[in-house]
């Protein structure tokens, strides 16, 4: 891949997930030239405190204004493009503060993103184009100290429902927008250029993926899954019940004001399911 490749991430107070994604960069058969992590209110991450340096490639940390109740991870992942592109970056790759990539993952994400380049890969992927991999879900280590055995990831994961099955290169384009989910995925950075970035009006995990998809769908780009560019995703922290339904009724909000009708994003249908959510006859949602 001309240029340089970018790895970008964004967390708080999640440590040992953040240097399990390192020691993921540091087997991989790619390494990246420049890692792009954003502090969201993490003060032993902002000050330099984790060991995430190395002499395999750059490490960038950068902060960004951060709301205690809810994580910017919109603006988050704006500010980490920014300083990797602000690097050379040419190539970016996004993964979640959770994620751990596969040994071969970044590779293979240049490859797909080069032989379209070249036109020799699949014709019909205008731009932009969301290049994403399979992620898979991982337990919980047998032994925090030691972490995961980076040779057997493949073994310990479960696949994410909806999650096609492909073979190894394999380039599929995908028109069912509501399965982007921002935990891995590449733009160039002139294609994310070309979208603006995230919005930053939304706070927390809800539709701040779904918004972006819409915005490239609008700007009649294409998604695409890469075969064998899976990434694994670490047990996470779940959301409060409550405060699920204050990001939820926030998101909604902020996603009728953007384009204009309500969203209808099986996250929202759930809750609507769940009796956590109401739908009004405006197509507005409030908490139950």
């Amino acid at each position: 891949m001309p240029g340089t490749i970018a790895v970008l991430t964004m967390t708080r107070g999640r440590h040992a997930q953040l240097l399990g994604q390192v020691d993921g960069l540091s087997v991989g058969s790619l390494p990246p030239h420049v890692h792009s992590v954003v502090s969201m209110g993490d003060r032993d991450l902002t000050r330099g405190r984790l060991p995430l340096a190395t002499d395999r490639w750059q490490t960038v940390v950068k902060p960004v204004p951060t709301d205690r109740r809810a994580l910017p991870l919109a603006a988050a992942r704006n500010v980490a493009a920014h300083e990797a592109m602000e690097a050379g970056a040419q190539l970016l790759i996004f993964l979640d503060g959770d994620v751990i990539p596969g040994s071969r993952t970044l590779e293979r994400f240049a490859d797909a993103v080069v032989a379209h380049r070249d036109g020799a890969g699949q014709a019909d992927l205008a731009g932009p184009v969301l290049w994403c991999g399979p992620v898979q879900l991982l337990p919980e280590p047998q032994n925090d100290a030691v972490g995961y055995p980076f040779g057997r990831l493949d073994t310990l994961a479960r696949r994410t429902p909806g999650t096609p099955r492909l073979r190894i290169g394999e380039v599929r384009a995908e028109s069912r927008w509501e399965l982007f989910r921002a935990l891995a995925f590449v733009m160039t950075a002139d294609d994310f250029r070309a979208t603006g970035g995230f919005h930053p009006g939304y706070t927390g995990h809800g539709l701040e993926d779904a918004d972006f998809a819409e915005v490239v769908r609008r700007a009649g780009g294409s998604m695409a899954w890469v075969g064998g560019a899976t990434s694994y995703l670490q047990p996470g922290e779940p959301v409060a019940p409550e405060q699920e339904v204050k990001i939820a009724v926030q998101h909604a909000r902020v996603w009728r004001e953007r384009w204009g009708q309500p969203s209808r994003h099986p996250w929202l249908t759930r809750l609507v399911g769940e009796g956590r959510l109401r739908q009004g006859a405006d197509g507005s949602y409030r908490a139950v």
